[in-house]
Order: C-alpha cells, then structure tokens, then sequence
C-alpha cells in the first residue's frame, strides 16, 4: 500500500507539473494568435461586435490607421485600469481583423520623454499626471487615406460598455463627404442647455448631449422660424417640441411628407424640458396633420403609470422621502417593440410627463406602436404635472383603465393631404407644371412620439468631468432611440444593433414590483391613519377653543374629553410608525434576502457541489485499489 501511495504521489506531481505547462503554453499561444476571439456570456452581448459593426468595418476601402497610445508600464500598478486597457487593444484588434487590408492598428507605449509622448499630445491625446511625475495615456488617433482625422483623448472606465459605440463613432466620423442632411425645428434650448442663449453669454452653455450626437452622425442645419417650405436636399425632418405653426408651414410639411420626405415628430402636452425664461409654450401640436395621418395626440392630458414610475428624491432624505412618481417613467424592454429594427436593441426609456397617441378609427395608414405603457395607467390633466406634485396623491388619484397607451409610432401608407382645397385649388393655379404641383395623396413613412424631453440631459443621462473633458454616460436608452429612429428613417441601418448596447443601470424590475406591492398594501391604512389623526387634531383644537361663558379654564368634563382625545392621538401616531416601519422593514427583508442569496448562498451551494464530487472521487478511487 505505501508503494501504491508513492506512485500516485509521484504521478499527482507530474500532472500538476504537466497542466502548469499546458496552461502557460495555451495561454501564451492564445494571447498571441486568437486575441480577436472571444467568448461572449454576457446578457446582452455586450463583447460580441454587433452586425452593424461588422457591417461598417467591411465596407471599408481605403486605408485606415488606428494609433492605440496606451502607457502599460504606468499602468502596471493599477490593475483595473490595466485591465481596461488591454479589453480596449483586444477589441481594436477585432476591429482590424474584420478588414485586415484596409484597417492598420498600431499599440504603442509611450514612455516618459519619448518621441511617442511627444506625438500623443501633438495629435491632442490628454494624459493623467502620476506621483512619479510621469503621465499615463491611455486614448486613440485614427486617420484615413485622405485628410480626415479623429481622436479619443482619453478612455474613460465609465464608458466601457459604450467602447464599441465610441470607435465606431469614431470611424464613422473620418468620412464626412456623404452625410444626409437633418433638417432640425425645435423650441428647446438643445443648442445651449438649460439656461438658454443667456447660459452661452455667461460662457456655461451646455448643448444637450443628443444634439450633440446628432452632428456625430448628420450634416445638421436649423429650419429657420419663417420657413414656407422644406428644403430639396433634406433627407430627414425632425420636429421637437415645434412652436406654433401658421398653415403655409403646415402645408409644407404636409407636402413634404406625402411627397416621400422622412419625418420624425416629438410632440409633448407639458415639455419640462422648456426654459421657463423664454416665451415659449409648455405644449406642442401638430394638428391638422396628425389626423391626416391617421393618429391624434389628446390635447392637454399626459399619462401616468404606476407600474413604470420612475423614483424620485422629494426632499429629504431616507426611504421616506423617495417616492414613484408616476408622470416620469422608466420604461423597460418589456414596452418597447422587439419586432421593431429601432427598439429591438434598446433596453431601457426614460419619459417626462407624456402624453400619449390614439390611432383614428378610420385611418388608411398603418400605425406601428414602438413605446408604450404598462395596463396600470391613465391620464390626467396636464396641469397636474406643473410645478412639483404630490407623488402619493397622484398615485391614489390613479384610477387604472386596464389600456396600454401607445407613447411613440411608426405612420407608413396612404395618407391624404390635410389641406385638401388648398391643394385642388394650386392643382389648378399650376396648369401643365404637374412637376412642382402639390399632391392630394401619397406613401408617407414618419415616426411621432409623445414626448419630448427625452430630450433632456437629466432625463437618460449623467454627466461626468474627466481632464477638462465632458464625459456622458446613459443611465437609459433615450440616445440610442433618436439616433436609430434618424438613421434608418433616412435609409440607413448598420449602427442599429451597436447604439443599443450597455446601458449602465439597469432597474432591479423583481425588486420593484415587490416593493410596489409592499407600497400599495400599506398606502390605504397609511391614508386612513393620518386622516384620523388629523380629524383627532381638529377636535383637540375645537375643544379647547371653547370655554365655558366667563371662566378661565375649560370644565371637567372638556378636560376629560380632550384627554380621551390625546389618548387617541398618541395611539393613532403609534399605528402609523408601525405602517411606515413594517413597510421599510418588508422592503429591508428583501434586500437582505437578495444579499444572502447572491453573496453566500450561491458560494455555499458551489462550495458543496465541489466537495460532493471530491467526496465521490476518493471513494470511488478507493475501491478501484482495494
């Protein structure tokens, strides 16, 4: 037996010493020759290049150089930004291996006073001062054949789930000599941010972020306020929160669209986004021409819904002071239309008091819901959502209908115009110039959403400073939709499947219907306490208001009664603390339960699987040498 246990001591080593070896040689092979293969478990794909990027990098046919400046020996301390910086390299060389005769990809470590130090920050990189007094870079110059050029000056760890996207753009932005052409109409301070043209004279402008994706990817020009017609060239009308419009306009949009012009509307009953100093109106239309098109948008309502209310902060702090506040939703993958090419890849939505689109009963065109609501929602007055409301009175003002309202559509088909004797009568003003004769009817491909502060900065993203560079990193997919809607509207999709990609929160949808339900179940005897409470107060008050004709004090019998009363009071306030501490304590209870799950209970279980088996190995290797 002790020979037995000899050799399979000595045969043990010799394996451990064979598997190191196996494992070194197949790490080093791998990390020389399959560096652009990679495993993608994720969710949502996220290390998995998408079609569009495929797409892109394929149709590439003139050289292009991609320069990675990355200091991995300053690096070297710093794990995680280590880390970063080769997923970065590995994704630069899949990039390169998808069109190898045409894209160059250079690593390049620049050393402190080298010549490649010099040309990262002649080409405008910005680096991060170290202790030592050396720099760190870590950021990308591309350039193509001819004179167009682009960097990233540096990469920010916040936006790794959006690398893909950020190259691409990148890429996609050396060529600028075939961009369609966006015709812009808007009363929102998109150029400026919040503060307006005052904001830019005070030099803290701060274009919306999505104005600023917008000229990414689109030779964007402003449609001047007196316009009476749409220019030849455009290849997509986009209409945000319009202001008033006089019927010349009307008519030539309408013309536009039923001449096969691309338009994309973003109407709002309440726009919170507008600058409350400007004389610009919280509501947009667009009737008549939303009939004509076979949709209406009820004047003066917004919707609300309880199942997709957004959290918010309402003074305070603590569990108390955060509330669901039903105009403001979030809305999840589950009400975005996943046959939809535009919504498919986007994940998540954030809405500001919406209003909400109804499809006429006798319309010839084809309404195609792209956002909508959950069934626990309803509408209100407008005015409900001005100012700042009272969230818990509007969630028990609800009273559901059971309908998803539909929040954004696609509009395809026949659509007559909605100025039909204007049009008979240039018909015949025009004669024989049947070219540049109006139209009654014809195919009209738009898209009109309820809602415009989507918009907004504040709404689906959060802004972040890095080395005097502005740095946006989506908390929802509000980008991702404009630019999907623009970009295959005006008849282009390979980015579609990219621009979806790596949100950065993601809702806990378990943990919220929970505590929704937690909520709901306490609201009502929360609602009935402090009425009693209040009606207790008021008759304290009553009563010791009145005194008996020409005495000082209240009589026995009153002091007795108001005693009972603040006997009650005082109990009335020990039922509410308990309502509210059982609400927070079932609420605690779940995350506890979900800490213990994903922190010990899974260990646990894959710690005893692995003892199981070890168990049944030597057991079974013991009776293979008895």
């Amino acid at each position: 037996m002790q020979k037995i246990s000899s050799l399979l001591s000595r045969r043990s080593t010799i394996q451990i010493i064979l598997a190191t070896f196996v494992f070194l040689s197949a790490t080093i092979i791998a990390d020389r020759y399959f560096r652009s293969v990679r495993l993608d478990l994720t969710a949502e794909n996220l290390y998995t290049l998408s079609d569009g990027t495929k797409e892109l990098l394929r149709s590439v046919d003139e050289p292009i150089t991609l320069d990675f400046y990355f200091s991995k020996t300053q690096a070297t301390p710093f794990p995680q930004l280590l880390s970063y910086g080769k997923r970065i390299e590995d994704l630069l060389r899949a990039f390169a291996a998808e069109n190898a005769d045409n894209i160059q990809l250079s690593i390049i470590d620049p050393e402190p006073f080298s010549e490649e130090e010099d040309e990262a920050v002649g080409l405008g990189l910005r680096g991060v001062p170290l202790n030592d007094g050396s720099t760190l870079y870590i950021g990308l110059a591309a350039a193509d054949a001819v004179d167009g050029e682009a960097v990233i000056p540096f990469f920010s760890e916040e936006r790794e789930k959006f690398l893909e996207y950020d190259l691409v753009k990148l890429l996609a932005t050396l060529d600028t000599s075939d961009r369609r052409k966006l015709k812009l109409l808007t009363t929102l301070p998109m150029q400026f941010g919040p503060g307006g043209p005052q904001a830019m004279l005070a030099g803290q402008s701060e274009p919306y972020v999505l104005y600023e994706q917008l000229f990414d990817f689109f030779d964007v020009e402003d449609l001047a306020e007196g316009f009476t017609e749409i220019p030849t060239d455009t290849d997509v009308l986009m209409l945000v929160h319009p202001p008033a419009l006089s019927e010349d306009q009307m008519f030539a949009i309408d013309q536009y669209v039923l001449k096969g012009g691309k338009a994309l509307v973003f109407l709002d009953p309440h726009a919170e986004a507008v600058d409350p100093r400007a004389v610009v109106p919280s509501s947009s239309s667009l009737d008549p021409l939303l009939a004509s098109w076979g949709v209406e948008m009820p004047a003066g309502q917004v919707v609300g819904d309880a199942s997709l209310a957004q959290r918010v902060q309402m003074g305070g702090f603590g569990p108390d002071s955060v509330k669901d506040y039903v105009f403001w939703l979030a809305i999840t993958d589950d009400f975005l239309s996943d046959t939809d090419v535009v919504t498919g890849a986007v994940s998540s939505m954030n809405f500001a008091s919406a209003g909400v689109l109804k499809p006429l009963a006798d319309a010839s065109t084809s309404i195609t819901p792209l956002v909508t609501t959950s069934t626990v929602s309803s509408l209100f007055p407008a005015e409900r959502a001005v100012g700042v409301p009272d969230p818990d009175a509007v969630l028990r003002d609800m009273a559901p209908d059971e309908e998803s309202y539909i929040l954004s559509a696609r509009i395809e088909g026949l659509a007559s115009t909605a100025f039909p004797d204007r049009v008979a009568q240039a018909v015949i003003a025009a004669g024989s110039d049947t070219q540049n004769a109006p139209v009654a009817s014809g195919q009209i491909n738009v898209a009109v959403t309820s809602d415009a502060d989507l918009f907004d900065d504040r709404f689906w993203v959060q802004l972040q400073d890095m080395l005097g560079q502005r740095v946006a990193v989506p908390l929802a997919g509000n980008g991702s939709f404009v630019l999907n809607l623009a970009d295959h509207i005006s008849g282009s999709d390979a980015l579609l499947g990219l621009r979806g990609r790596g949100i950065s929160k993601r809702p806990f949808e378990k943990v919220d219907a929970l505590r929704r339900e937690a909520e709901s179940k306490y609201l009502s005897e929360e609602e009935e306490l402090q009425n009693r409470l209040s009606e207790t107060e008021a008759r304290i008050a009553s009563l010791e208001s009145q005194n008996p004709e020409g005495a000082a004090v209240l009589s026995a019998e009153q002091e007795l009664e108001i005693e009972s009363f603040r006997d009650q009071l005082l109990e009335t306030r020990k039922a509410l603390r308990n309502v509210n501490r059982n609400l927070r304590r079932n609420i605690e209870n779940l995350g506890d339960m979900l800490a213990f799950i994903n922190i010990a209970l899974m260990p646990m279980l894959i710690i005893l699987y692995v003892l199981v088996r070890l168990v049944i190995r030597r057991r079974a290797g013991g009776h293979r040498f008895l």
